[in-house]
């Protein structure tokens, strides 16, 4: 009787790790498609689309050290002074845990902000969170990899 008990626990903690390792993978499908969304809505500086994936509380870090809002970003984006020319997300990783998923990216963007030039290669590390049914970005943190 005591193996069965013994067998019995052991299937079950393994079907539940097999479970959370399949939420996982599915969370991590669901953050890239979340990615994808969010980067054509920025490329085409629809506000309505990136205000809905940033999360209430977004927070932007950049790479001298400032920190921008939600607010903040969202009037960057639609600002007529931020033209982008060219834009490249690549190296895409994926770290779950939980209900939390990063996503560490390889992000290039050219173009202009007011009079200045924007040449980016940067490394970025977004925290995606889920609220609800959804998925949001809760923050984002880039590093210049390459020389402006």
């Amino acid at each position: 009787m005591r193996s069965v008990l013994i067998a019995t626990i052991t299937f079950c903690s393994l079907l539940n790790v097999h479970s959370q390792t399949s939420k996982q993978v599915a969370s991590n499908a669901d953050v890239l498609q979340v990615l994808k969304r969010y980067d054509e809505a920025w490329n085409k500086k629809d506000s309505a689309a990136v205000d809905k994936i940033l999360a209430p509380n977004y927070v932007y870090f950049n790479s001298e050290g400032g920190i921008t809002t939600r607010k903040g970003t969202l009037d960057f984006l639609v600002s007529p002074k931020y033209k982008l020319t060219f834009v490249e997300r690549t190296e895409i990783e994926t770290y779950a845990s939980g209900d939390t998923v990063v996503v560490s990216s390889r992000w290039k963007g050219k173009g202009m902000y007011d009079k200045e030039v924007i040449n980016d290669d940067q490394r970025c590390g977004l925290v995606f969170v889920k609220i609800g049914k959804e998925l949001n970005l809760a923050a984002e943190h880039c590093v210049q990899i390459a020389k402006k």
